[in-house]
C-alpha cells in the first residue's frame, strides 16, 4: 500500500467550512430575501431551516457511503451538486424553488463538512492526528466568524443573489482541489450492509449514547434558533441596521471560538463531564439572563448580544466534550457514531430554527427555545453519566465473578 498522502490542512479547512459557511453567509440578508419575494418570517426562516436539515440528512448517508466507495467519489459528487445548486438558488425566481435549492446546496456541502476530519484521520498517524485535527477545528471556527460580515458586505455591494456567486465559485474551486488532492489510498470497509444497520441499531438503542447525543445537540446548535432571526431581532426590535447583524453574528461565532479554545486548555486538568457541565451552566445561566432581558423589553446591545455570545462560549466548552463520550460509547464504531450524533445536532439545530420563528416576538420565541434547550440537555446529560456508571458497576461485577 502508497503512503497515505499529504494534504495540505488548509484545504481541508476550506473543504470542511464550505457546508456551513453558506448558513452562516446567508442569515443577515433574510429580510431582503423577504423584502424581494415579499414572504413572510416563516417562509423565509425555510432557506435556513432545510439547509440544516439538508446537512442533517447529509451526514447519515456520507459516512457509511465513503467507507464503500471511497473519500474521492464522494466528495467530488458533493461539491459538483453544492456548485450546480448555488448557481439554482442565485436564479431562483420565488421563494420556493430558493428553499428547494438550498436544501440541495446544504446536501452537497455537507459532503465536506463530514469527510474533511476523515481524512485528516486517514492521512494521519499517532498524536498527529489529534494535531491536526485541533489545529482544523480552530481555522474552522474562524468561518463562522467571519461568514456573516462577508455577507452583509456581498450583499450592499450587489444585493443577497451576489452572495451565490461567490459561494458557487468556491465551490467550483474546492472541485478543483478534490481532484487535485484527494487519492483515495486508504482501503475501503467490507463490511457488509447488515452490519453497518447492526451497528446503527445497537447505538441508538443505547441510553447512554442518546443522552449524550441528545444533550449535545441541544447543547451546540440551539442557538441556530438565534442566527435565523437575529437580522429581525437588530433591524426590528433593537432598530439596528444590516451591519450591526453581521458584526453581532461575528462575536456570536467568537464567542464558540473562545470556549474551543478554552476546552483545549482544560482537556487533562478537569474530567470530560466536569467540562460539559461547566459549558451548559454558562449557557444555562447566559439563557436564563437573555429570557429575563426580553421579557422585560430591554431590547438593546448588551442586554440582547452579551448573554447570547457568553451562551457560545459554553456551546464551545460543552462540544467536544459531550462528543467524545458518545463516540466513547462503542470506540468500534466510532463512524456511524459520529454520522448519527451529526445528524442529531442538525435535526435539533433545523428544530429549534423553526420554533424561533412562531409568533409575533422572535426573541421571546428564541429566548424560550434557549432555556429550554439548556434545561432538556442538562436532564440527558445527568441520565447519560447515570447509565455509564451504571454500566460501569455491572461489568465491575462480572469482573469480580
Amino acid at each position: 500500500m502508497n503512503k497515505p498522502k499529504t494534504i495540505p490542512l488548509w484545504f481541508l479547512a476550506v473543504l470542511t467550512l464550505t457546508g456551513t459557511l453558506a448558513m452562516h453567509i446567508f442569515a443577515p440578508v433574510l429580510p431582503l430575501v423577504a423584502q424581494d419575494f415579499h414572504a413572510g418570517l416563516n417562509e423565509v426562516q425555510l432557506t435556513l431551516s432545510v439547509y440544516i436539515f439538508g446537512l442533517a440528512i447529509g451526514q447519515l448517508i456520507y459516512g457509511p457511503l465513503a467507507d464503500f466507495v471511497g473519500r474521492r467519489p464522494v466528495l467530488l459528487f458533493g461539491m459538483g451538486l453544492y456548485t450546480l445548486a448555488s448557481i439554482f438558488a442565485m436564479l431562483a425566481p420565488n421563494i420556493e424553488l430558493l428553499i428547494f435549492a438550498r436544501f440541495l446546496q446544504s446536501l452537497g456541502g455537507c459532503s465536506g463538512l463530514l469527510l474533511g476530519r476523515a481524512i485528516v484521520r486517514d492521512t494521519s498517524t499517532g498524536n498527529e492526528v489529534t494535531k491536526r485535527l485541533s489545529l482544523l477545528n480552530m481555522m474552522v471556527m474562524l468561518g463562522p466568524g467571519l461568514a456573516p460580515i462577508i455577507g452583509g458586505v456581498l450583499a450592499s455591494i450587489s444585493g443577497w443573489r451576489f452572495i451565490f456567486i461567490v459561494i458557487s465559485a468556491l465551490g467550483l474551486i474546492n472541485l478543483c482541489l478534490v481532484w487535485q488532492y484527494v487519492t483515495d489510498q486508504q482501503p475501503k470497509n467490507e463490511s457488509s450492509l447488515n452490519t453497518v444497520i447492526h451497528n446503527y441499531k445497537n447505538l441508538v438503542s443505547s441510553p447512554q449514547f442518546i443522552g449524550y447525543t441528545t444533550g449535545g445537540g441541544l447543547s451546540t446548535t440551539a442557538f441556530y434558533s438565534f442566527l435565523g432571526v437575529a437580522a429581525f431581532v437588530v433591524t426590528n426590535q433593537m432598530h439596528g441596521t444590516l451591519g450591526q447583524v453581521s458584526v453581532y453574528l461575528g462575536l456570536i461565532m467568537l464567542g464558540i471560538w473562545l470556549g474551543s479554545f478554552a476546552s483545549m486548555k482544560l482537556i487533562g486538568r478537569i474530567t470530560i463531564h466536569q467540562m460539559i457541565i461547566l459549558g451548559s451552566i454558562i449557557s444555562f445561566i447566559s439563557s436564563v439572563v437573555f429570557f429575563t432581558n426580553v421579557s422585560l423589553n430591554y431590547m438593546n446591545p448588551f442586554a440582547i448580544i452579551t448573554p447570547i455570545v457568553v451562551y457560545c462560549i459554553g456551546v464551545g466548552l460543552t462540544s467536544p466534550g459531550a462528543l467524545t463520550q458518545a463516540l466513547s460509547v462503542n470506540p468500534k464504531v466510532a463512524g456511524s457514531a459520529s454520522g448519527i450524533y451529526g445528524f442529531f445536532q442538525m435535526l435539533i439545530g433545523a428544530i429549534c430554527t423553526s420554533l424561533a420563528g412562531l409568533g409575533s416576538n422572535p426573541a421571546f420565541s428564541t429566548a424560550c427555545v434557549l432555556l429550554g434547550s439548556c434545561i432538556i440537555a442538562q436532564v440527558c446529560f445527568k441520565a447519560a453519566k447515570f447509565f455509564e456508571v451504571k454500566q460501569e458497576q455491572h461489568e465491575l461485577e462480572i469482573n469480580h465473578a
